[in-house]
C-alpha cells in the first residue's frame, strides 16, 4: 500500500534531496540564499542552533521567502519540516518571526495563503 502524502512524517520529508542549486539557477533563490541553506541544511541539529543563534532572523527571512516563492509541493514541505525542526527544539525560537529585523517582512503571509 502507498504512503499517502499526509501520512509522512517530518523525519521522512527531510530526508529528500531538494534542488536548492537549481532553484538559485532558475533565480527563485539567490546565492547568498543558497550559501544559507547549504551551511544549514542535513546538518546537526547542535550545529542548526548555533546557526539560528548567529543568525536566526536571516534563516527565518529565508525560509519564509521560500514559501513566498517556490511552490513546488515537495520543497514547501520540506521548508516547513524545518520551521516545524526548529520550533521543535526550542520553542523560543518563534520569537525570531519577531524579530526587529524582519518588521518590514510579512512573515505570516506564506502560512495564510
Amino acid at each position: 500500500m502507498a504512503i499517502e502524502q499526509a501520512e509522512l512524517s517530518g523525519e521522512q520529508v527531510l530526508r529528500r534531496d531538494i534542488p536548492w542549486e537549481t532553484y538559485m539557477t532558475t533565480k527563485l533563490i539567490t546565492g547568498t540564499s543558497l550559501q544559507l541553506l547549504r551551511r544549514y541544511d542535513k546538518r546537526s541539529e547542535s550545529y542548526r542552533a548555533t546557526l539560528l543563534d548567529d543568525d536566526g532572523p536571516g534563516y527565518v527571512r529565508l525560509f519564509v521567502g521560500i514559501l513566498r516563492d517556490i511552490l513546488k509541493e515537495e520543497t514547501v514541505e520540506y521548508v516547513l519540516a524545518l520551521i516545524d525542526e526548529m520550533l521543535t527544539a526550542n520553542p523560543k525560537r518563534a520569537r525570531l518571526f519577531h524579530d526587529e529585523a524582519l518588521a518590514s517582512d510579512d512573515v505570516y503571509e506564506p502560512f495564510l495563503s
